[in-house]
């Protein structure tokens, strides 16, 4: 079991996967989606999956999740462009295509003060933001802050510091770096606690996915 910080849309490219969770146990589907910080594991029995992150910042009420026809619990299942979505990836995946795929952009306007946050964040993923510090230069109080921030973001001040950390290690090991420099220049304390991290976050090591035949796509 593992919790994304961010929304994830998982799809089984060849064959159907599993999805589990504690509250609901396990179902079989081509599709299935996990908002941030919902405990769940997926198997894969056979084939490829394709896993899209969604940056809740970017689209507040969240575009895979008004996609999916129906619900268990928090969980979406189905996505009503699946096949489109699998036959985009029957090659090389184009970002443009999937990005328009996963469904359209839900009204919404992030208050841009949380957008300031944000931008700061992904602009320096290393770096330790502080939620004291941070609501005090906005002018708010830190409770405020933090439900302000979790309400356009749909997930949490630490949490989305964690998964902005956890790109940069992605791009650098994309780079071919080692996991060493990696964490460093993602800001982690050392390279354990970039594991710990990341098997909480994906429900997998970060050398199995060194060792994998997996494929990054940035910026999709």
């Amino acid at each position: 079991m593992h919790a994304t910080s961010v929304g994830v849309l998982t799809i089984g490219l060849d064959a159907p996967l599993v999805l589990e969770t504690a509250e609901h146990g396990a179902t079989t589907t081509r599709s299935a989606y996990a908002p941030a910080r919902t405990p769940h594991r997926v198997v894969a029995p056979e084939g490829r999956i394709l896993l899209l992150f969604t940056d809740s910042a970017d689209a507040p009420a969240g575009r895979a999740a008004a996609a999916m026809r129906r619900l268990v619990g928090p969980y979406g299942l189905d996505h009503r462009r699946e096949r489109e979505l699998i036959a985009a990836c029957s090659h090389s995946p184009d970002p443009d295509v999937l990005r328009f795929l996963v469904g359209p952009c839900v009204p919404g306007t992030t208050d841009r003060r949380i957008r300031r946050v944000v931008d700061e964040i992904r602009d320096d993923p290393g770096r330790a933001f502080r939620a004291e510090e941070t609501a005090c230069r906005l002018g708010l109080s830190t409770p405020h802050f933090l439900r302000l921030f979790a309400q356009h973001t749909s997930t949490t001040f630490r949490r989305y510091q964690q998964w902005n950390r956890l790109l940069q290690v992605t791009r650098g090991i994309a780079a071919g770096h080692t996991l060493t420099r990696c964490a460093a220049d993602a800001g982690f304390a050392s390279q354990s606690h970039l594991s710990d991290t990341f098997r909480r976050t994906l429900g997998t090591t970060a050398t199995s996915v060194l060792d994998s035949r997996v494929q990054f796509y940035l910026d999709c």
